[in-house]
């Protein structure tokens, strides 16, 4: 079932991404290279990090364990009521969190992008208030796909971002032309509805009008236990991210953009491969456990982290000695190839402990240990922004080892705490 559901997702995976590299291209050819792109990169920040603090209530890796319980009879619980719960929870502390950013953000706009001229921070100022919006459909859309992926159904959770990626590619061929800037921020939040009514689509077999609608405090409270390490893990993400983007932008204009382009072709072997492995194997991974197949959760782990491994090393690899050629038919030939070759060879390296790090932190989840996860992510950070500063001295050479340590110190802690964990549970 894994390996079927893999291939599903990977296939969707890379239609997405097919669109994903016209829609850089497009950016890239029709926006430019540069302080408009910066700013543009730089308002998904904010947003991100308030989607990333609630994120642990709308993922699949915690909210599948959550609602996988079962009766005295071995059947599964009936989920909607928890999950109309999370929803109402969610879009409750996303409103609250949206509005304080919102008011607050002029106060500190310069420190966050301290490379940007006071235009561009008026400008990122606005745009990240636009699209403060996104994460509520985004949200709503991952609760959905976490009900659908407890019953095995992947096609429309594959379908979903299809929809978001193409509104984006609308706004960059005919809504930039005509309003610039605030055109492409309306096909990010346009994106974001079509992907939500996407993927509410696979609710129509759930039979919600026969459920009596009410909240319950206690679906909540019993979420927050499983769900506090898991947020701290997502804020933790993007306050590494953030920082990222703070130093890139001190590299001049079109530093942040080229950094995040060489990213991108990483994260879509990660996205196309690992996620889709993810994906497919928390479902499988969960119920073992709960069932205390242990030995056969083992089997599993440890089959697709040697898979994983062996990929990344390779396709780094095969990208490394095809960069040049790569990077002029995704961007384009630009004055800013060179910095993104540069970047590129930082993410590569680090590819193969990042997918083994994806694999590991889902393996974590299924076994509802979110704090171990945290602890590695945290310490990762603190590390990597730490290197990051040392070294801020030598441009973009900085942000290179922020990098690597960062996934290398990530990769090693979750490890040892994975085989300590999995250890004990097979000692049980």
């Amino acid at each position: 079932m894994i390996f079927r559901n893999s291939v599903l997702l990977a296939i969707f995976s890379a239609l997405s991404l097919f669109l994903a590299i016209i829609r850089d291209r497009l950016l890239s050819t029709h926006v430019g290279i540069g302080p408009t792109l910066d700013v543009y990169n730089a308002a998904f920040r904010f947003p991100d990090l308030l989607y990333g603090a609630l994120l642990a209530f709308v993922t699949a890796g915690t909210v599948v364990p959550f609602l996988t319980k079962e009766n005295s009879h071995g059947g599964i619980l009936d989920p909607r009521q928890k999950l109309f719960s999370l929803t109402l929870f969610f879009g409750a502390m996303l409103g609250i969190g949206a509005g304080i950013i919102a008011l607050t953000l002029p106060l500190y706009a310069s420190v966050i992008v301290p490379g940007f001229t006071e235009a561009q921070i008026s400008e990122f100022i606005f745009a990240t208030r636009i699209l403060l919006i996104q994460p509520f459909f985004l949200g709503i859309t991952s609760l959905i796909s976490c009900f659908s992926q407890l019953r095995n159904e992947f096609i429309l959770y594959g379908i979903s971002p299809l929809g978001y990626s193409l509104s984006i590619i609308a706004s960059i061929l005919w809504l930039y032309p005509i309003y610039g800037l605030q055109g492409l921020l309306y096909g990010v939040v346009v994106g974001s509805v079509v992907s939500c009514m996407i993927q509410a689509f696979s609710l129509r077999k759930a039979e919600l009008h026969k459920l009596t609608y009410h909240y319950a405090f206690r679906h909540v409270k019993e979420l927050v236990r499983l769900a506090i390490p898991r947020t701290g893990t997502n804020i933790t993400t993007q306050v590494r991210v953030i920082f990222w983007t703070g130093l890139a932008t001190t590299f001049g204009p079109g530093g942040l953009t080229s950094f995040l382009f060489a990213q991108r072709i990483t994260d879509a072997v990660t996205q196309l491969i690992q996620q889709s492995i993810t994906t497919a194997s928390l479902p499988v991974l969960s119920k073992d456990f709960l069932e205390g197949r242990n030995e056969e959760y083992s089997k599993i782990v440890h089959r697709y982290l040697i898979w994983l491994g062996g990929i990344g090393v390779f396709v780094a690899l095969v990208i490394y000695m095809l960069k040049d050629y790569i990077i002029v038919l995704l961007y384009g030939s630009t004055g800013y190839n060179s910095n993104i070759a540069y970047f590129l060879i930082g993410f590569l390296i680090a590819l193969p402990f990042t997918m083994i790090s994806g694999y590991l932190s889902i393996s974590l989840y299924a076994m509802k240990d979110t704090k171990s996860v945290f602890v590695a992510f945290f310490v990762g950070t603190v590390l990597s922004v730490c290197a990051g500063l040392i070294t801020r001295s030598q441009g973009e050479q900085s942000l290179v080892i922020a990098v690597l340590v960062w996934a290398i110190s990530q990769f090693l802690l979750l490890s040892f705490l994975y085989m300590r964990k999995n250890k004990v549970v097979t000692l049980v």
